[in-house]
C-alpha cells in the first residue's frame, strides 16, 4: 500500500514540475515574440522629440502645399488633424495666444516663444514630459511664414503648435 501511495505522490510531483517547465518555455517564447524592452526617461524623451518633429513635418508640408488650411485648423474644423489626433491618441492644436491652450506648460511655452520673438531671439521646438503618460512637443511659427500669413491676424506675430503625445504611442512606434 505504501508503494502505491509513494508512486502516486511521485507521479503528481513529476507532472507538476513538467508543467512548470512548459510554462516557463511559453513565457520565454512570449517575451521573445513581443520583445519586451525597458526604456530610460532619456530614451523616451529623445524618441518623443523625433516623433513630434515628424508629426510637425507632415503638418507643415501639407500646410505649405495648401492641402491644410490654417483658418480651418484655427476653427477646430480640420478633418486631417481630427483623424491624426485619433490615430495617435493625443491632441494636436494651433494656438494664437496663451489662453488658447489648456495646460500650464503649454501657456508658459507660448509666453516664452512670445518673449523670444519680441526680443529677436530664435525659438526652437521644445519637448517636455507632462507626466508618466504624455509628452508635450511645441513649435513656434511666425506670422510672416507664407503658410500662416493669410490666416493669422496682423497683431499676432506668432502662433504655436502644441502636440500632446501619449508615451505609449511613441514607444509602439519604435523599431
Amino acid at each position: 500500500m505504501n508503494r502505491v501511495i509513494y508512486f502516486l505522490v511521485a507521479s503528481v510531483l513529476g507532472a507538476c514540475s513538467a508543467l512548470e517547465g512548459e510554462q516557463k518555455t511559453n513565457v520565454n517564447d512570449i517575451i521573445k515574440t513581443h520583445e519586451i524592452r525597458q526604456f530610460t526617461d532619456v530614451e523616451v524623451v529623445m524618441a518623443s522629440e523625433k516623433y513630434g518633429a515628424n508629426l510637425y513635418l507632415q503638418i507643415d508640408t501639407l500646410m505649405s502645399q495648401g492641402v491644410l488650411d490654417c483658418s480651418t485648423i484655427l476653427k477646430g474644423e480640420s478633418e486631417y488633424l481630427d483623424s491624426l489626433n485619433q490615430k495617435i491618441g493625443g491632441q494636436i492644436s494651433l494656438g494664437l495666444a496663451a489662453t488658447d491652450f489648456r495646460t500650464k506648460q503649454e501657456k508658459e511655452l507660448f509666453e516664452a516663444y512670445e518673449y523670444n520673438y519680441e526680443n529677436e531671439m530664435d525659438s526652437k521646438p521644445s519637448i517636455q514630459r507632462m507626466d508618466d503618460q504624455y509628452v508635450l512637443y511645441t513649435v513656434a511659427v511666425e506670422s510672416k511664414d507664407p503658410s500662416y500669413e493669410t490666416c493669422l491676424p496682423e497683431d499676432t506675430p506668432i502662433a504655436m503648435w502644441s502636440m500632446i503625445i501619449p508615451v505609449k504611442t511613441v514607444i509602439i512606434s519604435l523599431d
